[in-house]
Order: structure tokens, then sequence, then C-alpha cells
């Protein structure tokens, strides 16, 4: 039999340490730590998404818009593309908070991501004809579901490392 023991003291302190100087210091760290630690979490929102069949299809020269060349593609995937990891600013008692979604800035197709991930009924046209439904599919949700134990200990490992050499190098030394 092995008998492995641990001095844990250090740790004690340093988990005290943090608790008392979190809020000093500089929340970019924290952003900076976060935005890393949640890059697994979109790449798998990436591989989630859906995108539609014509993503590789040529614009038609007949059916094409004005400006537009024979070697232009049509807009399948625009999705995947305008996935972001965005730094929000933190609730109460957050160190950081980062979003991960899609883009809503202009041009972009954020605006159609609650089609997607809630979906929608059948409607009537105009000439009685019946829209098809969209069935919800909620990538966001299951990218979160898949990654979220993996960025919150590489979160809290990296963030315990970094808060560490920040303390060497900018706490005062206590005189022993």
């Amino acid at each position: 039999m092995i008998k492995v023991t641990a001095d844990t003291s250090e740790i004690t302190k340093v988990e005290k340490a943090m608790g008392r100087y979190s809020r000093i210091m500089p929340p970019e760290i924290a952003n900076n730590l976060l935005r890393r630690s949640v890059r697994p979490m979109l790449i798998a929102a990436k591989a989630q998404v859906p995108v539609s069949s014509n993503g590789q299809m040529r614009v038609s020269l007949k059916h094409r818009k004005a400006g537009k060349s024979a070697n232009a593609y049509a807009q399948g995937g625009a999705t995947r593309r305008d996935l972001r990891i965005k730094i929000g600013r933190p609730e109460i008692k957050e160190l950081s908070r980062v979003l991960v979604g899609v883009s809503r800035m202009p041009g972009k197709v954020g605006w159609r991501t609650p089609f997607i991930t809630g979906g929608t009924k059948d409607r009537l046209t105009e000439k009685g004809r019946r829209t098809g439904r969209v069935r919800a599919n909620n990538f966001l949700d299951r990218a979160y579901d898949q990654t979220i134990s993996m960025v919150r200990t590489d979160f809290q490992r990296e963030y315990r490392e970094q808060f560490i050499r920040w303390a060497k190098e900018n706490l005062p030394k206590s005189a022993k």
C-alpha cells in the first residue's frame, strides 16, 4: 500500500488571496483567459450549425443578380462563418463574461439565429399555399452542453496560474 500525502496550505492561501484580490486584478486578464478557454465551445458550435445544401453551388448565369459574376457562389454556410466569441460586461460577482453566438453586425446573419434555434410554424402565403415548417435546431445549446465542463476546468486552472503570476509581480511582498 502506498500512502500519499499532500500539503494543501499553499492552495488554501491562494484561494483566500484570489477571493480578496480578484476585484483589483485587471479584468482584461480574466477576459482573455475566458476567451481562450471558450474556444472549444466555438469550434463545437461551428461543427453543430446547420448548413444549407446550396453552399457550394455556383450562381447561375441566367438567374444571377446584378453585380454577381459567374464565379460567385451561393450564400450557404453564412451562419457558420458569422459565429463569434464576444466579451460582454460581467454581472455583479462575475469575473468575466463572454458570449458565443452569431454576430448581429450589419451584413451578418445573426438576425436569423432565433429561427434556427427555436424553429418556425406553418404559415399560409397570400396565395393560400403553406410554407414549410422549420424544425428547431438548437446547435448553440448542444455545443454548450458538450463543452461547458471542459471550459470551466480550463478557465479555473488558467486563472489560478495567471493570478499567482500577477500577484507575484503586482502585490506588495510581506515581511516575515
